[in-house]
């Protein structure tokens, strides 16, 4: 999803370098041998909680992508379960919080639409 994005989103002068995993493009960046890295958002938030020194940032957003949560077939109760923690979490606002501790970013309803 990044790299297609990303390909889309930039202008056609720029350097664009792919790399085969997400620890190479974060030490391409920790390094200075990249000005900018496109990650998700979870990779994204580690980066910036664990190189205080850098001070990275982020410049902007590329896609916003839903969250699934996948259960097996036939697992009525289940699903019932996790439906019923989802909705108290997002009532309380602990799901914005989770977001925010764990993400960095409050928590976007478009991520929620079935």
């Amino acid at each position: 999803l990044e790299d297609t994005s990303l390909t889309q989103a930039a202008p056609a002068s720029a350097d664009i370098r792919r790399f085969d995993n997400y620890n190479s493009v974060i030490q391409a960046f920790i390094s200075g041998q990249t000005q900018l890295m496109v990650v998700g958002n979870d990779v994204g938030a580690q980066v910036l909680a664990k190189q205080v020194a850098l001070k990275p940032e982020q410049k902007f957003q590329l896609l916003t992508s839903p969250s699934h949560i996948g259960l097996n077939k036939n697992e009525d109760r289940l699903k019932k379960a996790v439906n019923d923690a989802v909705a108290k979490m997002l009532a309380d606002g602990k799901l914005d919080e989770s977001s925010k501790a764990w993400l960095k970013t409050p928590l976007n309803p478009d991520n929620l639409k079935d």
